[in-house]
């Protein structure tokens, strides 16, 4: 998780998230620091600040049993993706201006959620 990309406010909420799901598990920051190797101040202080480097992200997520996209972003993975896409793909070939407008629809509300105002 390159620190210069992320915005202080998704790198807080990337801090949140993990002190949450320690929370969940019921585990000390002294039982996370000898599974991952991380001081207990490095944990409190990606916790607080959610300035993780990738290969820390990563054993935090094999250790906590977590989605790393989900500690970045927060969003859950999409069950059923593929059967998803698989009718938009079936969809195209007869209504391609319906499966046109759904795709802009959603781009836009994604936009909107990105930016926080509405166009």
């Amino acid at each position: 998780m390159n620190r210069s990309i992320r915005s202080k406010q998704e790198r807080k909420a990337i801090g949140l998230r993990l002190r949450q799901v320690i929370i969940d598990h019921s585990l000390s920051v002294e039982e996370i620091s000898q599974q991952t190797g991380l001081t207990t101040a490095q944990i409190y202080d990606r916790m607080k600040l959610g300035n993780l480097r990738l290969n820390e992200a990563t054993e935090l997520c094999r250790v906590l049993e977590i989605d790393l996209q989900w500690l970045a972003t927060g969003y859950e993975p999409i069950p059923y993706i593929e059967g998803v896409t698989h009718k938009l793909t079936e969809l195209s070939r007869t209504k391609p201006e319906f499966v046109n407008h759904l795709l802009l629809a959603i781009d836009r509300l994604w936009h909107e959620e990105r930016v926080g105002k509405r166009l």
